[in-house]
C-alpha cells in the first residue's frame, strides 16, 4: 500500500486538526517509506546510514531561517543502529539534500490555496539559496469531502461542488514552476498532491483517498508514483559522485 493510502487510513485514527503537525510528521515519514521502497540509491545510503532524516528542522541562510517540514542528508555525527521497523534513521543531517514540505487544504479552498501557492512558492526560492542541488518537493493533501467540520469552529462546513473545489486548488497547485537542474532557473525539484475524501461532521470519520478525476492521473507530474520517480532520479543524477 503507498502513501497516499496509508495516510487516508491514518486520518482514520488521528483525527485531522489544523495547528497540529502530527499529520505532515506522519505523510513525510509515509513519504521516506516509499523512496526507499523505489528508489535503489536512496535505499542503499539509508541502509548504509550514509543519509539520515529530521522533521521541522530549522534551515538557516545568512540571517533569514525556516523551518521546513522535512529534510535528508548525510548525518552530523555517527548513527546507531537503525531501529526495528524503520528503514533509515533518524538524526540530525550535517547538510541538506532533500527538503520536504506537506501542506493540507481541507477546507475554504480558495483562501487555503493561495496561502499553500505562497508558502510553496517561499520555499523552494529560499532553500535554493542554502544549495543549488537540494531537492526540494512538496506534498499538498486537498479534501474533496462535502463536509468538514474545523475544531476551531462551532460548525461543519458544507462545501458546494466539492470536486470544482478540488480541481481549482489542484489547478493552482500545478502554477508552480519545476526544475531538474538550477540551470532551469527557480522551482520545486517535484511537486505532488494527494486528494482525499475526508469528512469529519459527524462522530464517525470518514477518509479514503480519492482517485479519480480531478484527482492527477498516473502519467501526471502531480501523481503520486511520478513523483516519486522524480525524486528518486534527480537524487541518483546528483548524489552518486
Amino acid at each position: 500500500m503507498s502513501a497516499p493510502d496509508r495516510f487516508a487510513a491514518y486520518l482514520l485514527k488521528e483525527p485531522y486538526h489544523p495547528r497540529s503537525n502530527k499529520h505532515s510528521n506522519a505523510l513525510l515519514e509515509l513519504f521516506l517509506e516509499d523512496l526507499v521502497d523505489q528508489c535503489a540509491k536512496f535505499q542503499e545510503d539509508a541502509a548504509s546510514r550514509r543519509i539520515v532524516y529530521e522533521l521541522n528542522q530549522k534551515v538557516k541562510v545568512g540571517i533569514s531561517d525556516w523551518n521546513v517540514d522535512s529534510v535528508v542528508g548525510p548525518p552530523a555525527r555517527a548513527v546507531p543502529a537503525i531501529p526495528h521497523g524503520r528503514r533509515i534513521a533518524r538524526a540530525l543531517p550535517a547538510t541538506y539534500r532533500i527538503a520536504c514540505e506537506a501542506k493540507a487544504i481541507m477546507t475554504e479552498h480558495h483562501k487555503a490555496q493561495r496561502n499553500r501557492l505562497r508558502d510553496l512558492d517561499a520555499l523552494h526560492q529560499f532553500t535554493h539559496r542554502y544549495d543549488q542541488n537540494t531537492i526540494v518537493a512538496a506534498v499538498t493533501v486537498v479534501n474533496i469531502g462535502e463536509r468538514f467540520r474545523s475544531p476551531l469552529r462551532r460548525r461543519a462546513t458544507t462545501h458546494k461542488s466539492p470536486a470544482t473545489l478540488a480541481k481549482g486548488a489542484i489547478d493552482l497547485l500545478r502554477s508552480l514552476p519545476l526544475r531538474s537542474q538550477p540551470s532551469n532557473g527557480p522551482g520545486l525539484e517535484a511537486n505532488a498532491v494527494i486528494v482525499v475524501s475526508y469528512d469529519n461532521s459527524e462522530k464517525k470519520i470518514a477518509s479514503s483517498l480519492h482517485t479519480r478525476v480531478p484527482a492527477p492521473q498516473p502519467g501526471d507530474p502531480l501523481h503520486w508514483d511520478s513523483f516519486i520517480r522524480r525524486i528518486c532520479d534527480l537524487y541518483t543524477q546528483r548524489w552518486s559522485r
